[in-house]
């Protein structure tokens, strides 16, 4: 009897053991032709093993990168795409700059100073506004998500001037942001849904503990009366 455990660990587990069969004969087989058929039919059962992969653009480009790997590389020239080296398989990534300094308005977040600083370093005019716009379109929606009052557009406006230290400013006159009513408004109905959902829930883990309980006192009750 021949155990899992006994065989060499799978590179992607996802795809099973058979696959990598599939790969292995594969790789023996002399003929160029008969490889490369064997090679796209791996890479449609691959793609049905694992469908979920097919929700990314370049899924198939994936795919082809997996089967190099699990190959060994000796299917890789079979590849429409360019292979990953091997050096960069077993790279750790880069570690994450931390920023522990104060942040002028904490209600906004650390993201609102990063994409401050982004775009002040766009030089193209347009695509600078466009950012400028959905910065304090965000901006407006974090204050309204943690105040119950209301907030004016050019109260946004000020604060971002004062973030990107006059750097930055509103050139549209028109600009006018989101609504208030209206997104409080969405939030209310969010809440509530989500509030009721909640109850929902909970009434039918109730429910179920109520069942639990039941058949457990009523099994305690016969082997009393038995």
């Amino acid at each position: 009897m021949e155990y899992n455990t006994s065989n060499e660990t799978l590179q992607f587990p996802e795809y099973g053991r058979n696959v990598k069969l599939m790969i292995d004969y594969t790789v023996a087989l002399q003929d160029p032709v008969d490889q490369r058929k064997s090679a796209n039919a791996i890479i449609t059962v691959m793609g049905c093993l694992n469908p979920q992969i097919k929700e990314n653009p370049d899924y198939k480009h994936i795919l082809w990168d997996h089967l190099a790997i699990m190959s060994d590389y000796k299917l890789a020239k079979y590849s429409p795409f360019p292979v990953p080296l091997r050096d960069t398989l077993n790279a750790k990534p880069l570690p994450v700059p931390a920023y522990f300094g104060d942040m002028k308005f904490p209600t906004f977040g650390r993201i609102i100073e990063y994409l401050i600083e982004k775009a002040v370093s766009i030089d193209d005019p347009d695509r600078r506004d466009n950012l400028i716009k959905t910065i304090t379109n965000h901006m407006k929606k974090t204050y309204l998500i943690w105040n119950k009052e209301d907030v004016k557009d050019e109260v946004i406006f000020n604060v971002l001037e004062e973030i990107s230290e006059g750097r930055l400013s509103v050139t549209d006159e028109g600009l006018k942001l989101i609504d208030s009513a209206d997104f409080m408004k969405a939030k209310y109905v969010r809440n509530n849904q989500n509030n009721r959902n909640n109850n929902r829930n909970n009434n039918r883990n109730n429910q179920n503990n109520r069942n639990n309980n039941n058949n457990t006192n009523g099994n305690q009750n016969r082997r009393y009366y038995r």
